[in-house]
């Protein structure tokens, strides 16, 4: 592992480094990832490290690497977004780039382990995200963890020559140490 923040069984998290804007490049243009992430427009290796540069000194984001820990391979990004520090909120980010890591279990521990960070590092109260309707693996992901489908945008984005909905998912601080305790009980 190099330089670990956040650690699971089969992933760890840590601050990106250089090199690590490939990796991101790759979900924001391939089609697989990008169908879920509704990535309309290229990318480039450049732009996305400055991007990467952008969000990691914007005291209102968060941004990790994925790394796999039995290959030590990045395997996308997951990020807090527009952080309130007064309010105790911010917007969960989520991405695995290739098709051949999904389905792996990778984004469970790593919602898993944001979630804990959040609540318990950071003393936010509330995690909300946007997914995509049809998403199914996804929205069973943020269900399993204990998020809960709070509201519908309809027809929020355009893809595939018609506009779809999109779920608006929260989890409050409350709930999730309700959930843990309830699980240590039984």
């Amino acid at each position: 592992m190099k330089n670990p923040f956040l650690i699971g069984k089969v992933v760890y998290l840590r601050a990106p480094e250089p090199g690590d804007e490939i990796n991101i490049a790759l979900s924001e243009n391939h089609p697989d990832p990008r169908e879920n992430l509704f990535y309309a427009l290229p990318t480039s290796i450049g732009s996305q490290l400055e991007k990467l540069t952008r969000e990691y000194t914007d005291s209102n984001t968060i941004v990790l690497v994925i790394c796999t820990r039995e290959r030590d391979q990045v395997i996308g990004k997951t990020a807090f977004y527009r952080i309130d520090w007064v309010g105790r909120m911010a917007v969960y980010y989520l991405a695995i780039s290739e098709t051949a890591n999904w389905q792996k279990g990778y984004g469970s521990e790593v919602t898993r382990l944001m979630i804990e960070y959040a609540f318990n590092t950071l003393n936010l109260n509330r995690i909300q995200l946007h997914v995509f309707k049809d998403n199914g693996a996804a929205v069973k992901v943020y269900k399993n963890a204990g998020f809960v489908i709070e509201g519908t945008l309809r027809e929020a984005m355009y893809h595939k020559g018609g506009y779809c909905d999109f779920y608006v998912m929260g989890l409050l601080r409350k709930d999730y140490f309700s959930r843990k305790k309830t699980k240590t009980e039984t």
